[in-house]
């Protein structure tokens, strides 16, 4: 990892600069900093990589105009639906096997190759039309376009100091969700202007455009040569290692119920909305203060949330999140979506920050923290991939039992957090 800036270091026979120990005792390199000095710690690799990732999540489309596109060229509904399951599908599996290619090849690699690949799969779904190939390219399309978020994580961790990578982290989802407000308006008017097809090519040219950012600007990592003495060190570490932590399985599980719990928002609020006879703008109203407060709060209050126990802020969100969904089922007016959106986001932004740290953190070796970086990725994206069945089911058939189970989930999630959360030493 970067080493921690040296700023305020003194020189030899030189006496301390006063501020380089606060009045608490830890070193000011080391106690937790707001979000521009952080980024200003950071190597240049770091910044262009957090541009990067912002800049792919605006120009990613596919996943939002997909049953747009093919019911428009004539597919029903459950054929588009199955289409969209293979990208999810597919991005399971993108997730999974980043990990174990991350450590083997470098991340730098596998964000080039993937959004290299993910580009030419892109344009392709613009120039297929028959169900089963548009299947098969879709699938590979979100395995490809999600290979690049282990790899990415496991590079920033690489570049970025520990004690500042919970802040690093809530720089990177900043950029990730303004990417993902930005976005949707962009697709929407291309759409509009142009066709899906032209979507799709921007899609394209967006991937492409990050791997050759990740290939021209971030030099590739040192590597020793092997010697007689040093032979090359071989990548040992296997998922299989992951198994005897039996505390960061109990992380993964409160993840993976946190994402079945998360994902209503997008599957199972808007029929809630509807079913009570509110406006369809309600739903859009409670999805951009989700979205706004995220963007213009978690930053300033992470400066904050990163000086507690780790394994708190964890705890403590993931309930938040759990019974702010669960708010949704409350037989009130239009008034306790509102309150409800704000519990909700406030989990997310308590907890999200250290969550996309932790797994770097906890890696017991730097050869394990790809897996445990793809780990928590799978665990998300299982997560989300499954939740919309489970909740638009208990929706039709149980009625407002889905947000009993939200709130339920947070529960538990949190219970498995506290148990699983380990506070990791940083310095």
């Amino acid at each position: 990892m970067t080493a921690p800036s040296d700023e305020g270091t003194p020189t030899d026979g030189a006496p301390a600069s006063p501020d380089t120990t606060p009045a608490n005792g830890t070193p000011a390199d080391e106690a937790p900093a707001g979000v521009l000095r952080t980024l200003r710690e950071l190597p240049r690799s770091a910044i262009v990589l957090l541009f990067g990732i912002a800049l792919n999540r605006m120009g990613s489309f596919v996943a939002l105009f997909l049953v747009l596109y093919l019911t428009g060229i004539g597919y029903s509904p459950a054929q588009a639906g199955l289409v969209l399951t293979g990208f999810g599908a597919g991005s399971i599996v993108g997730t999974f096997v980043s990990g174990s290619a991350t450590g083997r090849f470098g991340a730098r690699t596998v964000i080039i190759w993937s959004m290299l690949l993910c580009s030419v799969a892109t344009a392709a779904l613009a120039a297929v039309t028959a169900i089963v190939p548009l299947l098969a390219i879709s699938s590979v399309a979100g395995a490809l376009g999600q290979m690049y978020r282990p790899a990415a994580s496991t590079m920033l961790a690489e570049l970025t100091p520990p004690q500042r990578l919970v802040m690093a982290s809530a720089a990177s989802r900043f950029g990730l969700n303004l990417g993902a407000a930005i976005g949707p308006l962009l697709g929407v008017w291309l759409a509009a202007a142009y066709s899906y097809q032209v979507v799709f090519v921007v899609n394209a040219v967006v991937s492409l455009l990050f791997a050759v950012v990740v290939l021209l600007v971030i030099p590739p990592a040192p590597r020793h040569r092997p010697t007689e003495d040093a032979p090359a060190a071989e990548d040992t570490a296997r998922y299989r290692d992951l198994l005897r932590d039996r505390r960061f399985l109990l992380f993964l599980a409160g993840m993976f119920i946190t994402a079945v719990a998360e994902v209503q928002y997008q599957s199972t609020l808007p029929l809630e909305v509807q079913q009570r006879g509110y406006p369809t703008a309600l739903y859009g109203a409670v999805v951009a203060l989700n979205g706004a407060l995220v963007i213009f709060v978690e930053l300033p209050l992470t400066t904050l949330i990163q000086r507690f126990s780790m394994r708190a802020t964890v705890a403590a969100g993931c309930l938040l999140l759990g019974v702010g969904l669960g708010l949704f089922g409350l037989p009130f007016g239009p008034w306790i979506f509102v309150v409800g959106a704000v519990v909700w986001t406030l989990g997310e932004i308590i907890s999200a920050p250290s969550i996309g740290a932790y797994p770097a953190l906890a890696a017991p070796t730097p050869a394990l923290r790809s897996r445990y970086i793809g780990a928590l990725s799978t665990c998300q994206t299982a997560g989300w991939a499954v939740g919309p069945s489970i909740g638009t089911a208990l929706f039709q058939y149980v009625g407002g039992a889905v947000w009993v189970m939200c709130a339920g989930l947070g529960v538990l999630a949190c219970l498995g957090m506290r148990a699983g959360v380990r506070d990791p030493v940083v310095r």
